[in-house]
């Protein structure tokens, strides 16, 4: 039976967990009421989670036949773990701290619900706390978040159906006809996200938690697939039990599931449903439910099995580059396996192996402090062994101003290939687009296929830092093989050469990360955080003034907010709040130094070479990129782009 996914989604200190208890609680799954403070949550079963006091995994519980909740981790530290959840809900709970209404990370969840399109319920928890009024938090949550925001705590009024009717045309005609919104309307309107129910509350006071059950079971209904009968699976986490045993996490959307069948090449094991620590061992599941399963070793977040319609990308990434130091006398092969394992349940930790100067150096990606030290004790607990950090710095990319042809030609003795790409800038925080649309005519299929393989296989780094290229299309737009001579790896070759040979090219642009930032200090503090942010090439706008303080929002650089809290502590004498959450990149504010301090070489970068090698009399020789048009083999029509100009070869 279908059970409705709902997950909920808040940031750090809202009362997440708190609300998860009260709902496990209210619907008979849990038989006590646990605490945070008490170490005995339900759901924060991990010891680093009850010694912290915060969720860091996601995990699934049971709530009854109809709901299956999903609790994911509000520090924006794992908000990448937060995002992989997303793709498997039907529903979502917005949580809300009435102290602290709408803050700059609500903001960017709202954002990520909107994006992948998830129906969201609001419950605004701790009315219980002095100062909060419904209908002020109201107008603050329609103003930062959407006019279409209801208080569903009472929906039987006039007011209700009428503000309900404002909402969708065909319902405001209705309502002109004397007619009310009907539950078949609302659960409409809801599911196509025109309207967000809000309940107030208090999760530790068990206020609104009945009605915000009502409401999940009234009005949001499960994702139903287009047919039913059709198999699909979208993976969202991997982890492991306490046996040590491989788990990955999917959702059935569509068709069943059983024990023993086969998911791509594997066979699944065992089928589990979790609910907390425990869980239940059942021969199949139908389409709609989340599971567990055993048996599979190349299952991957974000891997799909069979029809899934619609796939959801994530946009959390971390913005800075850690390395890690093992304990004196592991070998690198050895820890580099450890943390490859991490990397499985944390994919957003990127980790690789960096070899400079004949020194091997392991590096991982990471959202800020806190990770480094759950990381720690993680690997402490798992592996029995210590690990270190070095100092985080600034994860950079690099993107093109203006479309170049990169070509890349691979033809040593009894090898043959040529590809030539198109590469475009795409619009900020879009990432890469790569596409191979030749006639059969000019290159077969299967290379094509195969070119297209070798684009999205890596990632691609730039060549003013060495940092990872993004915002770019990749087209290809001619390429050549040899019915004799020509292998696959030919044309990985000759493709990861095109790319470096257009960007030796290309107008190439180095961007850095931003934060999306709040800052509450008390009204006198106002003219020196607008100066800091100056001092730090961000923006800065007063939201409002409230009770004596100053609501400040903008964006800054990573790179010049470190360590600003500390700051903001000093200068407020302790009153002063900063919440930031990542907020994509743009161009970076200080290039040159960045460039200048790094000190890449592209032309000394052996594994990345933007040379070809060409074959004559026999023998292979390399050509320099930039002698590499005087010997390609093809001379394809010159590509218009965007009918004003040609890009010539």
């Amino acid at each position: 039976m279908a059970r409705l996914i709902t997950g909920i989604v808040a940031h750090v200190d809202a009362g997440k967990t708190t609300l998860s208890e009260a709902l496990l609680y209210e619907t008979g799954a849990i038989r006590t009421l646990g605490r945070v403070d008490s170490k005995n949550a339900f759901l924060d079963n991990n010891s680093i989670e009850r010694d912290r006091g915060i969720t860091i995994f996601s995990k699934q519980a049971v709530l009854n036949d109809k709901i299956t909740l999903i609790d994911t981790p509000g520090h924006v530290d794992f908000s990448a773990e937060m995002e992989r959840s997303l793709s498997v809900l039907d529903a979502a709970i917005l949580l809300i701290n009435a102290s602290d209404g709408v803050q700059s990370h609500t903001k960017t969840l709202w954002s990520l619900l909107q994006q992948h399109k998830i129906p969201t319920v609001i419950f605004v928890n701790k009315m219980d706390m002095p100062g909060t009024e419904i209908n002020q938090l109201l107008e603050q949550l329609k103003a930062g978040l959407s006019e279409n925001i209801i208080n569903f705590n009472d929906c039987t009024t006039p007011a209700f159906f009428e503000e309900i009717a404002g909402c969708d045309d065909s319902l405001t005609e209705k309502f002109l006809e004397g007619q009310n919104a009907e539950l078949k309307d609302i659960t409409r309107i809801i599911k196509e996200r025109k309207v967000f129910p809000c309940i107030f509350g208090s999760a530790l006071k068990m206020d609104g938690v009945n009605k915000l059950l009502q409401i999940l079971e009234t009005y949001f209904e499960p994702s139903r697939p287009e047919n039913e009968d059709e198999f699909g699976a979208i993976v969202y986490k991997i982890s492991k039990d306490k046996m040590g045993n491989r788990l990955t996490h999917l959702k059935i959307t569509g068709g069943c599931l059983k024990v023993k069948e086969n998911l791509g090449e594997e066979k699944i094991n065992e089928i589990r449903i979790y609910s907390g620590e425990k869980y239940d061992s059942v021969k199949e599941v139908q389409w709609g439910q989340v599971c567990t399963v055993t048996g599979l070793k190349e299952s991957k977040a974000g891997t799909i099995y069979g029809k899934v319609s619609s796939i959801v990308t994530t946009k959390m990434e971390p913005a800075l580059i850690y390395s890690v130091i093992p304990p004196e006398g592991l070998d690198t092969p050895s820890f580099l396996k450890i943390m490859r394992e991490l990397e499985e349940e944390l994919p957003e930790l990127k980790v690789e192996c960096i070899t400079s100067n004949g020194v091997s150096e392991v590096c991982m990606m990471l959202m800020g402090e806190v990770q480094t030290q759950v990381i720690q004790q993680l690997v402490r607990d798992r592996d029995n062994i210590e690990i270190t950090f070095g100092e985080g710095r600034i994860a950079y990319k690099e993107t093109i101003k203006e479309p170049v042809i990169g070509v890349g030609h691979y033809e040593p003795l009894r090898h043959y290939a040529e590809v030539q790409l198109l590469l475009s800038p795409r619009p900020r925080g879009t990432g890469m687009k790569f596409i191979s649309e030749l006639s059969v005519d000019v290159l077969d299929t299967n290379w094509q296929r195969l070119i297209m393989t070798h684009l999205k296989e890596k990632q691609h780094i730039g060549v003013l830092t060495g940092s990872p290229i993004t915002d770019m299309e990749i087209r290809v737009v001619a390429g050549r093989a040899h019915l004799k001579h020509t292998e696959g790896g030919d044309f990985r070759q000759s493709t990861y050469r095109a790319i470096r040979h257009g960007l030796m090219y290309a107008k190439s642009v180095l961007l850095e990360p931003y934060y999306k930032y709040q800052i509450v200090v008390p009204e006198a503090n106002t003219g020196r955080v607008m100066s800091d942010m100056e001092k730090m090439h961000g923006n800065c706008n007063l939201v409002e003034n409230k009770s004596g303080f100053a609501v400040m929002e903008g964006r800054v650089p990573v790179a010049t907010m470190k360590n600003y809290i500390n700051d903001v502590r000093a200068f407020t004498k302790g009153q002063g709040t900063l919440f930031f959450t990542m907020d994509g990149y743009e161009i970076c504010h200080n290039e040159k130094e960045v460039i200048e301090q790094i000190g890449y070489n592209p032309n000394a970068d052996l594994e990345n070479p933007a040379s070809s090698v060409f074959c004559s009399h026999g023998a292979g020789f390399t050509v320099n990129w930039d002698e590499v048009n005087n010997y390609k083999h093809l001379t394809p029509v010159p590509i218009s782009t965007n009918g004003r100009q040609s890009i010539p070869y």
